[in-house]
C-alpha cells in the first residue's frame, strides 16, 4: 500500500508594490552581529523573493533596497548573513566594505557579496573593472551580484567572463549551488 500524498498549501505571492513595501519596511539587521539564517522572520517568503528578483529590471530600487534583497534571498535559503562588514583590504590598500557576507552554518563556509545595481545607463560598467581587481584581493570567495537593467550588455559578458558574477534574478540558483544546499 502506497502512503498517502500530503499537500501542502502555499498561498499566492502578493502584488509586487505589497512584496515592495514589505522590503522596504523590513530592518534587515547584520551590521555588527550575523543574522541566523534558520528560523529568521522574514518578511517575504522564498518565492516572493524569486519573483522581485526576476523583476529587478523593472522595478525602481535604492542601492540599498537591492543589498537588502541580496541579503533576503540568502537567509530565506538558510544562510546567516551579516552587511557592510570589513574584510581586507582594496587594490589601493583601503580597507575593504563587503556588501553582504554569507554563512553557511553547517560548515563555516563563507561568501562575500559585491552587489551592483543600475537602473539606468550610465558610467556603472565603468566601476565593474575596479569591483573585479578588488574579488582578487578577497581572503575568501566572493561574487558580483548585479541587476536594474542599466548595464550595458558588453560590459555583462566581459564581467561574468572574468570573474564569479550573477544577475540577482539567478542568485538564489547560484547560492545553492555554491553552498550545495
Amino acid at each position: 500500500m502506497s502512503e498517502p500524498t500530503l499537500l501542502q498549501l502555499v498561498p499566492s505571492p502578493r502584488p509586487f508594490y505589497e512584496q515592495i513595501a514589505a522590503l522596504r519596511a523590513w530592518d534587515p539587521g547584520g551590521i555588527g552581529s550575523w543574522v541566523l539564517g534558520q528560523g529568521a522572520e522574514l518578511p517575504l517568503a522564498a518565492e516572493e523573493c524569486r519573483l522581485l528578483a526576476q523583476n529587478v529590471d523593472t522595478l525602481e530600487l535604492s542601492a540599498l533596497e537591492f543589498e537588502r534583497l541580496i541579503a533576503l534571498i540568502g537567509s530565506s535559503l538558510g544562510l546567516d548573513y551579516r552587511r557592510r562588514l570589513t574584510v581586507g583590504k582594496t587594490i589601493y590598500g583601503k580597507d575593504r566594505e563587503v556588501d553582504v557576507l554569507f554563512r553557511d552554518a553547517r560548515n563555516g563556509n563563507r561568501l562575500a557579496v559585491e552587489a551592483k545595481y543600475q537602473r539606468v545607463a550610465g558610467t556603472a560598467d565603468e566601476k565593474l573593472p575596479y569591483a573585479v581587481l578588488n574579488m582578487a584581493t578577497l581572503p575568501l570567495p566572493g561574487v558580483i551580484v548585479y541587476g536594474g537593467g542599466g548595464f550595458h550588455l558588453g560590459a555583462l559578458h566581459w564581467l561574468c567572463a572574468n570573474t564569479r558574477a550573477t544577475d540577482i534574478s539567478r542568485l538564489a540558483d547560484w547560492l545553492t549551488v555554491f553552498f550545495a544546499l
